[in-house]
């Protein structure tokens, strides 16, 4: 199947080629809460080892600022930091409380997309209450499946893959937001370790369901040309049944970043990146220049220069 991924790859670039224009790009953000990379190594993880083959991996990625913002090591501001593309001292969570939440200023991505092109259309498929009910804005379809505990995470996340993955591949959409919360929920019952088989078989599941969507973007009628760029993130790491507190252990707070497709380099880097670079990179393949007005902290990373307007 990899083969077959990475042909329909060429098979894109070749289209625009030969038929003189560039193939409408498309995102999709895959979220893994909770996920060690150490981990990730320790799974058998076919879908992921493909995205990485097909692009570029930092395992260098921080979910905490460059500067002092007091969040904590958390669900609330690691995913406001990656949905939004700035810290907490710009989108106010430091902690799963959200208060002091300024989602008005800082919101979603889905509404920086909106603000700069109306007609693209964006989709979201959650797991995690807080990500539809606190931080998710303008989005043109939303699908919540509220979870408790690994086993009923694990359930929902099947769902959602499988909600998903009808959507793409028989719905128009350009920005695609899909959350996995299983892995986190194991950790807190298991532990978050690459040596918890349990922990680890979460991993393993997850990546199955990123397979479906894969297979659904591949199957998409007008696949030839369009430029899919699959993005996967997560909020944080975690050791023995938690993580908050963390921001003084590596384990916790250094995490990783895919950007894998035709636009992708493929490299694999050790050196600094941030959880806000994952918006600035789907901003930048959707081609929209970030207002000066939104006072985005990321960049975009992991992706090949555009070729000069002839």
């Amino acid at each position: 199947m990899q083969r077959w991924f990475a042909s329909l790859s060429c098979l894109l670039m070749l289209s625009a080629t030969v038929y003189g224009a560039e193939p409408q790009p498309k995102v999709l953000f895959i979220g893994i809460d909770g996920c060690r990379w150490d981990a990730v190594e320790a799974a058998q993880t076919p879908n992921i080892n493909a995205l990485t083959e097909q692009g570029w991996l930092a395992v260098g990625t921080s979910i905490l600022a460059p500067h002092e913002t007091k969040g904590d090591t958390v669900s609330g501001p690691g995913w406001s930091n990656l949905l939004c593309g700035v810290w907490p001292d710009k989108h106010g969570v430091l902690d799963n409380s959200f208060r002091g939440a300024n989602y008005t200023d800082y919101p979603h991505y889905f509404a920086r997309i909106k603000a700069a092109r109306p007609e693209l259309l964006t989709a979201s498929f959650t797991d995690w209450d807080p990500l539809k009910d606190k931080i998710l804005s303008a989005a043109d379809y939303a699908v919540d499946l509220p979870a408790h505990g690994a086993a009923d995470y694990a359930k929902k996340d099947a769902e959602l893959a499988t909600e998903c993955a009808d959507y793409i591949r028989t719905k128009p959409v350009d920005a695609v937001m899909l959350y996995f919360g299983q892995v986190d929920e194991t950790g807190h019952a298991k532990g978050f370790h690459p040596k918890v088989p349990e922990y680890v078989a979460a991993i393993e599941r997850v990546d199955g369901l990123i397979g479906q969507v894969r297979e659904a973007i591949a199957a998409r009628p007008n696949i030839q040309n369009e430029n899919w760029l699959i993005l996967i993130g997560t909020d944080h790491g975690g050791v023995g049944t938690n993580h908050g507190g963390g921001r003084q252990i590596p384990e916790i707070h250094r995490t990783f970043m895919i950007v894998s497709g035709p636009a992708a380099i493929k490299s694999r880097t050790e050196e600094d990146s941030y959880q806000v670079d994952i918006i600035a990179t789907a901003l930048a393949h959707l081609g929209i220049t970030p207002d000066p007005s939104w006072k985005l902290d990321g960049q975009p990373r992991g992706l090949k220069p555009k070729p000069a307007a002839q």
